[in-house]
């Protein structure tokens, strides 16, 4: 389904400006097998905090706010699977600045109205819930302006009304910023739309999403990106092992928690690190350490391979010995980090490439996109023509 706002499209992904993303003409609903509306003051405030902080130091450049996972149902309505908290939180956001726009708020917010703000384009809500009348019931009072003292009792989710009171106490506290940080708001802050294929099995997926508790992160979004460019290599041999380097390292690269040396098999760490020692990195370039890796699981496979043809009882005759304390496997020391990846990776951008990287994560995407990707691109363009 088209909404006709233009929304860039890349890889499958719509990329929506919030503006786009709360005027679509697409309907999208929270199923009843989503929990409740959950998000409380400080990941308001920190919504609210971090567009502003981009808008005021970066005016120009847009800012990615997450991503919006859905399923497309055969009556053309958006059931949506991940980033529901994010999608009800920028509605409930429309509403209150909708309310600010026609002077809708209490007399004492009155008093420090900041300027006025344009939400004309603004009318009907395109998310709802289904199975939820309280929910849906909600939106409905608080898109018609129902003072909220009116609000808080069993009839409505309290939860909702809360979040948008903190919303409007947010917006109002911006004062003569609010007008900026709208403009800023829906134009430049972006919202990735992904549409699983229909044949997803909707109840693993979910349950899936629900066990990891997070949202896709910018640096998992950057992997994406980066997967994209490999993509392009035309030998699929050669496609399938430079794709699945990169995800092993990136794997074992990205949990900060541990050596990365642990991230690897055995025989690998000995390939990559140096033998009985893993103080060291060894090869020279992408194609050394692909080459490496395969051979590590080339080993793996035979092993699991001959394992195969062991009879249970054969197994059970012969139970594998204790390893000596020399040669027993060591646990991965755990350890936190003074840096979290994103930022990590923001550093190895800025070594790698020479340039004047900024470190700060919340502009992981920008940074990849002006140093790396848009480069690779342009000179994978050059090297056509």
């Amino acid at each position: 389904m088209n909404s006709g706002l233009g929304a860039k499209v890349h890889d499958g992904i719509h990329c929506f400006r919030v503006k786009e993303l709360l005027a679509d003409n697409s309907r999208y609903l929270v199923p009843m097998y989503q929990r409740n509306y959950a998000w409380g003051e400080g990941e308001i405030n920190q919504l609210i905090q971090d567009v502003q902080d981009y808008q005021q130091h970066k005016p120009d450049q847009p800012y990615y706010i997450g991503t919006l996972v859905v399923f497309e149902r055969p009556d053309g309505q958006f059931e949506v699977i991940d980033g529901q908290q994010r999608f009800t939180t920028l509605t409930l956001l429309a509403f209150a600045l909708k309310r600010i726009a026609e002077g809708n708020i209490s007399i004492e917010s009155k008093r420090s109205a900041p300027q006025s703000i344009d939400m004309s384009w603004y009318d009907v809500p395109n998310l709802d819930f289904e199975s939820r009348q309280k929910s849906s019931d909600t939106f409905s009072a608080l898109k018609q302006g129902v003072a909220l003292e009116h609000l808080k009792n069993d009839e409505f989710n309290l939860d909702v009304v809360e979040g948008y009171h903190l919303l409007e106490k947010g917006l109002l506290a911006l004062g003569n910023k609010l007008g900026d940080f709208c403009a800023y708001l829906f134009n430049q802050v972006e919202i990735a739309r992904v549409s699983v294929p229909k044949d997803t099995d909707l109840n693993h997926y979910f349950e899936v999403m629900n066990n990891r508790g997070e949202q896709l992160e910018k640096h998992e979004v950057v992997k994406a990106r980066l997967i994209s460019v490999l993509n392009d290599i035309e030998d699929k041999n050669e496609r399938d092992q430079s794709i699945d380097v990169l995800a092993k390292v990136w794997e074992a690269t990205a949990n900060m928690e541990r050596y990365i040396q642990y991230g690897f098999s055995k025989t690998e760490r000995h390939e990559l690190f140096g033998t009985n020692d893993w103080g060291l990195f060894t090869p020279q370039s992408f194609e050394d350490v692909q080459s490496i890796i395969a051979s590590g699981e080339q080993q793996t496979d035979d092993s699991v391979n001959s394992d195969v043809s062991i009879r249970l009882c054969d197994m059970l005759a012969n139970p594998p010995t204790t390893k000596s304390r020399g040669e027993s496997e060591l646990t991965p020391e755990r350890f936190n980090s003074v840096i979290n990846f994103s930022n990590f990776l923001l550093h190895v951008l800025k070594v790698s490439t020479q340039q004047d990287v900024a470190l700060d994560d919340k502009r992981l995407l920008e940074q990849f996109e002006q140093y790396l990707l848009t480069k690779d691109l342009l000179d994978k363009q050059e090297s056509k023509q």
